[in-house]
């Protein structure tokens, strides 16, 4: 599933191959990933304007429109974002594409049809609406506010760090790896981290998420692009320790599986 440093990914991509040129043509190749939204009215918005910013906020990543408004794109399980040279075939399983006046187009793939292309009038108000809070590498998510925003859970600490509604963003990759990073279990409970590891977990959490986006590596694909003594190349069945060369458990947290080294984490 696609999570911050995916999105981060993307965000490059669109930045790169969409900002500042005219949207000539807008093909949905199927409506369904656009929910209550009508095909008709997302081609009005679009058609003739020009995208002119990009922001991400956890795993959304939103585009201003010229017109106003602003286009939006939640990725699901399985989604992507893909530039296309001008005459190059469709990508695979495309739902959405933007064709750009004489300058190739940019394609928004799902195969498994879990994510969503939306427009919104204003982005605060929609990551209000989606319930999401602070995104893991905002710069005024400090240490308080952390803490702040994990105080009194008593769940595991995998299952706080996947909840977009207090961290947007990390998902069930890269909490893995954040919680192997910090040498804690992810069935700890939150409320019973001593301030000093929750330190450790934030320090980590912006860390990891930074060095992921650095080195351009995703959650399901690029995982060999991390740094050596990362978890993820390892995350498998038959994986081990990078640390210790144990076998790394397989568990099970809130209908997520979870890999760690029973060992280094505790």
């Amino acid at each position: 599933m696609p999570e911050l440093p995916d999105v981060e990914i993307f965000k490059r991509i669109l930045d790169k191959k969409a900002l500042r040129k005219r949207i000539a043509r807008v093909a949905v190749g199927d409506a369904r990933i656009l929910g209550r939204l009508s095909p008709k009215t997302l081609e009005r918005r679009l058609e003739g304007a020009t995208l002119v910013a990009s922001r991400r906020h956890g795993k959304h990543l939103l585009a201003r429109v010229d017109k106003g408004g602003w286009l939006t794109l939640h990725f699901g399980m399985t989604g992507a974002l893909k530039a296309l040279a001008a005459g190059e075939d469709e990508a695979p399983f495309t739902r959405v594409r933007l064709d750009f006046a004489g300058d190739g187009a940019l394609a928004y793939t799902n195969k498994r049809m879990i994510g969503r292309v939306g427009f919104v009038e204003d982005a605060e108000d929609f990551i209000a609406q989606e319930k999401l809070g602070p995104d893991a590498l905002d710069p005024h998510f400090d240490l308080p506010t952390f803490k702040r925003a994990v105080a009194g859970s008593k769940r595991d600490v995998k299952s706080v760090l996947m909840d977009q509604e207090l961290v947007a963003g990390i998902g069930n990759i890269y909490s893995d790896e954040i919680l192997f990073q910090a040498g804690i279990h992810p069935q700890s409970r939150v409320d019973s981290l001593a301030p000093a590891r929750l330190e450790l977990l934030h320090k980590t959490m912006r860390k990891v998420l930074e060095s992921a986006v650095a080195h351009g590596a995703g959650s399901e694909e690029l995982t060999e692009r991390m740094p050596k003594g990362s978890l993820l190349p390892e995350r498998k069945k038959g994986g081990r320790c990078p640390r210790c060369s144990g076998a790394l458990a397989v568990l099970k947290l809130g209908g997520r599986t979870a890999y760690c080294c029973e060992r280094c984490q505790s």
